[in-house]
């Protein structure tokens, strides 16, 4: 017996045969699309408890803590060009970060980690 009620060697007929090879791949489909997402909520916890609001990345730029945005985009845009497309803060080993997600003008796709607090470029990728 499955946990469906009915041994492998029956078959299901309702809108055509599905044999009990079919049912137990659907259920270990199902198992690891729930071990998946019981999963997802640790996984982001972490990168959650170490980025910034949006109010505490306001508040850190108001009180100087850390360069305005603006400025950072400004400097990438003379050195590469290009524009932004994402951008976050982060707190990484106690020091503040911008994660910067960037297309240069000639498309290619770049992520700046930036000190937010000296706006020095730590890498590039």
């Amino acid at each position: 017996m499955t946990a469906f009620g009915y041994s492998c060697s029956e078959k299901v007929q309702s809108d055509g045969a599905i044999g009990c090879f079919n049912m137990q791949k659907i259920t270990v489909l199902l198992a690891a699309l729930a071990l998946s997402m019981s999963l997802s909520p640790f996984e982001a916890r972490g990168q959650l408890y170490n980025s910034f609001t949006a109010d505490e990345a306001r508040n850190a730029r108001d009180k100087g803590a850390v360069k305005p945005l603006n400025q950072i985009f400004q400097q990438l845009k003379k050195r590469y060009g290009g524009y932004q497309v994402d951008a976050n803060l982060f707190n990484r080993n106690g020091t503040q970060v911008y994660v910067i997600d960037w297309v240069t003008e000639n498309g290619r796709r770049m992520k700046f980690t930036v000190d937010a607090k000296t706006g020095r470029i730590l890498s590039s990728k």
